[in-house]
């Protein structure tokens, strides 16, 4: 035993030195306030360069997108409008070939000098024009023509309504351009009211959208009029502009001055379910390129009325600015988030936008950005974890070593406090450690110990004083468990051996060179006590013997002078009864009668002795077939008394035959003695098995209607000569009943009883249904 400078009491070992700690030992260990802080300083610093650099890096990919969008905007814008520039050309081409055709300049001489529409549509000229461009303008997809003289009076045309009238085309075309080139295409869509008569007849008045590629007829430097050409927006001008359309959202669309469209929106039932366009009518000229502030199609319901909505950034941008784009995001006539490029086409007067909804376009760099921020999270969680398990780490190492230390002084107490003795050894049977009992127990101070070979300290010699090789012991050799042979000793250091038993434990079963801890114990008081109790056991082995010879023979002694009591009474109640008065036949009959009752009980209490002097081994019994033997031993009885039995399914045990046959019988003959006057008797037997933590118990229950008891005597009555009636009432030796209880108690089982006043009792049973040993 050794103490710490603080005064506690520690179990001294053979080495007791502290190894040197690691740097990194030392760096957890430390209590300061830098070596709490710090792990929590270093995941913050990593987290901050992450953030930085995912900053950084979703910065560059937000602008790289951007840039990739911008230049696809562009390219579709540019292709759209050089589409459709090839498209115009090749119509403003048609109308100036025809408008040289120099029949039809012919045609324009002989129309223009007519008076009335009449003359107009009877005339060869205008046969000829409709014969001759009609079919043409078919193929070629053009809905009609018209013939206009220099002052705009329409003079031929495909219906004989437009003849003779002024036509507003003239006023629509770029003049300038017409002038300069001979030939224009019509910006604003020219809107006429035509009249429409339906399958019924009736008449009505619609509109039709339709532009013109309008050229001059000239004979040399004088102008004779102009040739138009019908044309349908919605079946050419707007396919020209379909090649816009890329992915789900991106379109590509004209607009004029006053921010109308003049090509079809892709998202035209949009506009239609938002109430910006009525149902049936095209989006060109319908549809003004306003923001609603919202998104209409998610619902949404502007604050202002329509008046009052603004164009929108890309419609103003190319009417005021004519080229520009924003990337950022900004509503289309939906509302809808979009981002867009735009140009003015000075030469046909018209804005070319470029849109595509923004979350379409940055989708990639989106999903990009999101991977790119789980991945900073991920890194995040990991310096955290790092953190938290490098703090767990500390504190774990700290309550290791806190509960190491506390561990070793727990054990130091247990082996100092320890009633047996403790010690250890190494792989050579050196002793590294002993606590103070083996010391006391052996006579040795702990220094004579720690550092000696046990063996050959205390184990040389067996108890007859030959000498104990190591090599036989399989305590101080053996690198596995053991226990000391019987008859073990150790020597003390006064010379006397003491009786122990020990064991041994390796420390490391799978190293033998480790050593072992072994513990012992003086079993001189055990040993001196066993040789006690065997001498009580054979004292009460021939006491009992003794007892049970007694019993026979008082059993023999008392049955022989009784059957002379009995055999003298019947003689003189044969041959002397008349000659007796009645008080001498009084005596007689009572002498008799004493002598049967003392008789029975003679052979109860037998009975009752022969319970546990039994040695028969239990056997397999089917209590049903018990049952029916002794209903059949009752059967006169039963018979006399016209008693009602019912047996249910009873179980099969292991039991002494005998001793059931004996407790039921008792049961069964109580059961018919105690019946109550005036009331057939009523016996019940029924039986089941039961399965607790005692294993399986068969449970049987004998019934009856008879006299029953009060419930407070329910443990009186098992008692040795306890009678509850006089024996006037019922005969009986009061030892019945608890010869029964003996019984169930002899097979590990119980009888209970339950009863009421002339309400019956009943008396159950409970026995294992396997015996454990035999008695």
């Amino acid at each position: 035993m050794s103490t710490t400078p603080s005064g506690d009491t520690y179990l001294r070992t053979s080495s007791d030195a502290d190894e040197p700690k690691s740097a990194l030992q030392r760096l957890t260990d430390t209590d300061g306030w830098i070596g709490q802080v710090l792990p929590g300083l270093v995941a913050v610093t990593c987290i901050f360069i992450v953030a930085l650099a995912v900053m950084a890096g979703e910065g560059r990919l937000m602008s790289s997108a951007r840039e990739t969008n911008l230049r696809t905007l562009e390219t579709v814008r540019s292709n759209t409008r050089q589409r459709f520039e090839l498209w115009a050309q090749s119509r403003e081409n048609d109308a100036r070939v025809w408008a040289e055709n120099s029949r039809l300049q012919a045609a324009v001489e002989g129309l223009v000098d007519m008076p009335v529409p009449a003359a107009l549509a009877s005339s060869p000229e205008q046969q000829w024009l409709r014969e001759t461009l009609g079919p043409w303008l078919t193929e070629y997809g053009y809905r009609g023509f018209l013939l206009l003289a220099p002052n705009g009076t329409t003079l031929g045309a495909m219906r004989d309504n437009d003849l003779g009238q002024p036509s507003l085309v003239l006023d629509l075309v770029n003049a300038d351009r017409l002038a300069t080139t001979g030939v224009v295409l019509t910006r604003p869509h020219i809107v006429d009211l035509v009249d429409i008569t339906d399958a019924n007849g009736v008449d009505s008045v619609d509109e039709e959208i339709l532009m013109y590629a309008v050229a001059a007829i000239r004979d040399g430097g004088e102008l004779l009029g102009y040739l138009a050409l019908r044309i349908d927006p919605l079946s050419e001008y707007t396919a020209t502009f379909r090649v816009g359309r890329t992915g789900v959202s991106g379109e590509t669309f004209a607009i004029d001055r006053d921010g109308r469209l003049l090509t079809e929106t892709r998202y035209g039932e949009e506009l239609v379910a938002a109430d910006l366009l009525v149902e049936g009518h095209p989006s060109i000229l319908h549809v003004e390129v306003r923001d609603p502030g919202v998104d209409v199609t998610m619902g949404g319901i502007p604050s202002r009325p329509y008046a009052e909505w603004p164009l929108t950034e890309a419609a103003r941008g190319v009417i005021a600015d004519g080229q520009g784009h924003n990337l950022q995001g900004y509503r289309d006539v939906r509302g809808v988030l979009v981002m867009g490029a735009w140009d003015w086409d000075p030469a046909r007067d018209i804005g070319i936008i470029t849109e595509v909804e923004l979350g379409e376009a940055m989708a990639g760099a989106n999903n990009a950005r999101a991977v790119l921020r789980v991945f900073a999270v991920a890194m995040a969680l990991s310096f955290i974890l790092l953190a938290v398990l490098f703090s767990a780490h500390r504190s774990i190492t700290r309550r290791r070593a806190q509960a190491t230390h506390e561990a070793n002084q727990r054990l130091s107490q247990i082996l100092m406090t320890a009633a047996e003795g403790i010690y250890g050894i190494d792989g050579d049977g050196v002793v590294t450690f002993i606590n103070p009992r083996a010391c006391a127990m052996l006579g040795y101070h702990e220094d004579e110990l720690i550092g000696k070979n046990m063996h050959a300290v205390v184990h040389h010699s067996r108890r007859d004083g030959s000498i104990y090789p190591r090599e036989e012991c399989p305590i101080h050799c053996a690198g596995v468990p053991a226990e000391s042979p019987d008859g073990d000793v150790f020597w003390t250091k006064n010379g006397q051996p003491i009786p122990i038993e020990s064991a041994s434990s390796p420390i490391d079963p799978l190293d033998k060179s480790v050593g072992a801890v072994v513990t012992f114990r003086d079993v001189t008081n055990r040993k001196r006590d066993e040789l006690a109790l065997r001498r009580y056991a054979q004292e009460l082995k021939r006491s009992n013997s003794e007892l049970q010879e007694f019993a026979y023979a008082a059993s023999h002694d008392l049955q022989e002078p009784l059957r002379k009591i009995q055999a003298f009474g019947e003689r003189l109640n044969n041959k002397c009864y008349d000659a007796l008065d009645d008080t001498g036949r009084h005596y007689l009959e009572r002498m008799v009668d004493a002598s049967t009752r003392m008789r029975r009980l003679i052979d109860d209490l037998l009975s009752y002795s022969r319970v546990n002097s039994k040695t028969t081994s239990f056997l397999p019994v089917d209590m049903s077939a018990v049952v029916a033997d002794v209903l059949s031993d009752l059967e006169p009885r039963i018979n006399a008394e016209d008693a009602k039995i019912r047996v249910g399914e009873l179980p099969a045990i292991e039991a002494d035959p005998g001793q059931m046959h004996q407790l039921f019988l008792n049961l069964l003959a109580n059961a018919l003695k105690f019946r109550r006057p005036g009331v057939q008797p009523s016996i019940s037997i029924e039986g089941s098995v039961e399965v607790g933590e005692n294993g399986a118990m068969a449970r049987i229950a004998v019934a009856d209607n008879g006299v029953g008891f009060e419930p407070r005597h329910a443990e009186r009555i098992f008692g040795m000569f306890e009678r509850l009636h006089g024996r006037d009432e019922f005969d009986g030796t009061g030892v019945g009943l608890a010869t029964c209880r003996k019984i169930a108690e002899r097979h590990a089982g119980e009888l209970t009883a339950w009863g009421e006043p002339d309400a019956g009792a009943v008396f159950t049973l409970l026995l294992p249904v396997r015996q454990g040993n035999v008695m």
